[in-house]
């Protein structure tokens, strides 16, 4: 399969702009810069529009919400649990997805075979997209999208020499089918991370809002004690002052009015 040239496109120069400022407001986490090759422009676009949005939603999930959940003295973990199912819940989505990609290119692998065809053959310029991962999600998620491309530039070849259809109204509808159904598959991985985030998030918010109704209620607390301590000081002032007072009289005395 041919190439393109082996300029690097960097992340900044094909990401969509979002408000999230993920990279912006993580710029001292631990990423790991890889480049995928593609050359489909649906594999394009996915890429470019759902980046930021899987790898926020993923890193909250795995990383930052482990910081938010633990506990300060035991370091355990407050509802692990609900973050391990968000977790598995991506991992099966991407195992799905996955499975359902190594179908689609057996079955276009062998059509081009039966064709005569040899995929090393096609010929399809492609761009080389340097890109961020700042977890295991963002790293298997880029090396679907290449498995996505894959089978795209394969598909869209079988149109162009005819082996979709005889005829052409049909291989077209077979081609758009095709693709629309290799979009929605896509498309559900970042629906995927989207829900579970939102779990999760919601988790950590009850937490957070949690502690500082027991940092305000021991505030509360701290501060009657206080009081109170210091209401005790003054009475034991008081009752030191009138003894002294009252020892102070020459016997028979009366104090004055």
């Amino acid at each position: 399969m041919a190439h393109g040239n082996d300029e690097v496109i960097e992340q900044k120069d094909w990401m969509a702009r979002s408000t999230l400022k993920f990279f912006e407001r993580n710029k001292n986490a631990v990423m790991a810069r890889r480049v995928v090759e593609l050359g489909s422009d649906l594999a394009k676009k996915v890429l470019s529009r759902t980046w930021e949005p899987v790898s926020r939603d993923a890193h909250y999930i795995t990383k930052q919400s482990r910081g938010i959940l633990a506990d300060r003295v035991s370091q355990k973990i407050y509802q692990e649990d609900e973050i391990f199912k968000a977790e598995t819940a991506i991992t099966t989505e991407f195992t799905r997805i996955d499975e359902y990609l190594d179908r689609r290119i057996e079955q276009a692998t062998k059509k081009l075979a039966n064709a005569g065809e040899d995929p090393s053959s096609i010929i399809c310029p492609t761009e080389r997209y340097a890109a961020l991962c700042s977890t295991r999600v963002a790293t298997d998620w880029l090396n679907l999208l290449a498995k996505a491309d894959i089978y795209l530039r394969y598909h869209e070849y079988l149109y162009i020499i005819g082996e979709l259809s005889d005829v052409q109204n049909e291989a077209l509808r077979a081609k758009l089918n095709n693709e629309r159904d290799v979009r929605n598959n896509l498309h559900a991985l970042p629906r995927k991370t989207m829900s579970q985030f939102t779990i999760i998030r919601r988790i950590c918010s009850g937490a957070i809002e949690q502690r500082l109704g027991e940092r305000e209620q021991q505030s509360l607390r701290d501060k009657a004690q206080a009081k109170a301590a210091k209401e005790a000081g003054l009475a034991a002032s008081q009752d030191d002052m009138n003894q002294l007072a009252g020892t102070s009289l020459p016997a028979g005395a009366v104090s004055a009015a």
